[in-house]
């Protein structure tokens, strides 16, 4: 089973492929990534989940490339984290934001999350069949 710590680890690995990374043009404010890696830790720090406001700030201007296959599992790291969640779905909530995060990295529009990770990645077809193809290959080692 996945925790956060494995979704840390993903965005760390994801963060030293980037041509940026440790250089003075790495901004974490403009970076989709690096504003992920952010609330993570601010969320560590206060022990919260839910970040009022937090998903109204994620960067729009983020058009560096990403591996697919590390964004892939990313996303499936953050299903396996609203799957097994307990609390009603927020779109505050710093899984649904991560989600949107790596989404943005790959896809041109956020996938809505309708409690469902079956739902979800129906949807996420429709808008790219690959990146489905490999978040559901992702969510099978996630799960195991």
């Amino acid at each position: 089973m996945s925790d956060i710590l494995d979704t840390i680890e993903i965005l760390n690995n994801i963060c030293e492929e980037c041509p940026l990374y440790n250089t003075e043009n790495c901004n974490n404010k403009k970076c989709l990534i690096g504003y992920s890696k952010k609330l993570l830790e601010f969320s560590k720090l206060k022990g919260v989940i839910q970040i009022e406001g937090a998903s109204s700030m994620i960067p729009k201007n983020d058009v560096k490339y990403y591996g697919e296959d590390l964004i892939c599992s990313g996303i499936a790291n953050t299903c396996a984290h609203c799957k097994n969640c307990q609390e009603n779905h927020n779109e505050d909530c710093i899984i649904a934001i991560l989600r949107k995060c790596l989404e943005n990295t790959v896809i041109k529009k956020n996938i809505p999350y309708k409690g469902s990770v079956f739902m979800y990645l129906m949807d996420l077809k429709n808008e790219n069949s690959e990146i489905a193809a490999l978040v559901n290959e992702r969510m099978k080692t996630v799960n195991a």
